[in-house]
């Protein structure tokens, strides 16, 4: 049985995070830890090699190389490696209302074991780190890789839950691309086909199994909440955040984000800067039909006010319907088959 140990110096005593030590532990067959009610500390654990049994309360758990495992502060808590298999591992102790705000923003509290944790280097790397820097254990650097370590889990088990759900991975492959098309102009179906290997049909069919609409309905959907996110938190003009979204021109963009949100552009900044918007939650209240959650609640007087007030821009110039710019460069032609003209 080996340990190799970090005690960094004393935290100032108003400190919102505390590292009381951290380390790697080369165990052995005889090798447990039975905490006491006294030991108010979190304790997060990579383990590189071996197996090992976790109790947390009424809890059992198997880590084994590869998985993460996070003890809490409180309650039972034992874990012991395996006689025949013992583990290799690197872990801190650490405490601090920081460490349980951040367990609770991502809910992860309750979790105590994250299976095939996809970046152990912030482990290895932040031990290293702190080894070269031990003053700087309580700030800044405990608290960065505290923090990593936290949202690496959370997107971890996050990940895992998708995996299982009834998502494929060719719809998860091609939501994937969407999204980083948000501020590009429309893929076509033949690009999208190529990513999958698949027929435009067949593209289309796959999406909408999975995701219940068409590639189109999905990024047109992500482009409108994106819009939101503009309007809400940037000084951008009208015009500017349809050029940002690729669409055909802002008179287009502001009917059509009239018609799916229910407020045109410049209402919905004007809505925002009251204070009243706090996040943009995109409903589909009916098909193709977008709004933020916020506004499921409005009596509709508001905007039949301010739709009277609005400015010219905010309707469209004519009674063409404009579609927003695709890669191909040609108007007119809808990228995702015959039946997305319905969004």
């Amino acid at each position: 049985m080996h340990e190799e140990f970090i005690f960094p110096p004393r935290a100032a005593s108003r400190s919102p995070f505390r590292l009381h030590l951290a380390g790697t532990s080369y165990c052995d067959g005889s090798y447990y830890i039975d905490m006491r009610a006294q030991d108010t500390y979190f304790v997060f654990e990579y383990v590189e090699r071996g197996r090992g049994h976790l109790i947390v309360d009424e809890g059992d758990y198997f880590p084994e190389a590869g998985d993460v495992y996070f003890v809490p502060d409180h309650g039972r808590r034992f874990y012991r490696s395996d006689s025949a298999d013992p583990w290799v591992k690197h872990w801190f102790n650490v405490s601090g209302p920081l460490v349980r705000e951040l367990l609770r923003i991502y809910d992860l509290e309750h979790v105590h074991w994250v299976r095939h944790f996809s970046r152990p280097e912030l482990f290895t790397e932040g031990l290293s780190r702190l080894r070269k820097n031990p003053e700087k254990a309580h700030l800044p650097l405990g608290p960065e890789i505290i923090c990593a370590i936290v949202t690496q889990m959370a997107a971890d088990v996050q990940h895992s839950v998708e995996a299982e759900g009834p998502i494929s991975d060719e719809g998860r492959l091609l939501r994937d691309f969407l999204e980083k098309q948000i501020f590009h102009p429309m893929p076509d179906l033949v690009t999208m086909g190529k990513i999958l290997h698949r027929s435009e049909v067949q593209t289309i069919r796959i999406f909408r199994r999975d995701f219940g609409e068409t590639p189109y309905q999905y990024l047109l959907k992500r482009k409108l909440a994106a819009a939101q996110e503009l309007l809400c938190s940037t000084r951008r003009t009208i015009k500017q955040i349809a050029a940002d979204l690729h669409f055909s021109n802002e008179y287009y963009f502001a009917g059509l984000f009239k018609r799916k949100v229910g407020h045109a552009p410049g209402q919905y900044r004007r809505i925002a800067a009251t204070g009243e918007l706090h996040q943009v939650d995109l409903v589909e209240t009916a098909p193709g039909q977008y709004v933020n959650a916020i506004f499921l609640h409005d009596s509709g007087s508001e905007a039949e006010a301010d739709e009277k007030t609005s400015p010219q821009l905010e309707k469209e110039s004519d009674g063409t319907d404009h579609k927003p710019t695709t890669g191909t460069g040609r108007s007119g032609r809808q990228p995702c088959g015959k039946d997305d003209g319905k969004v």
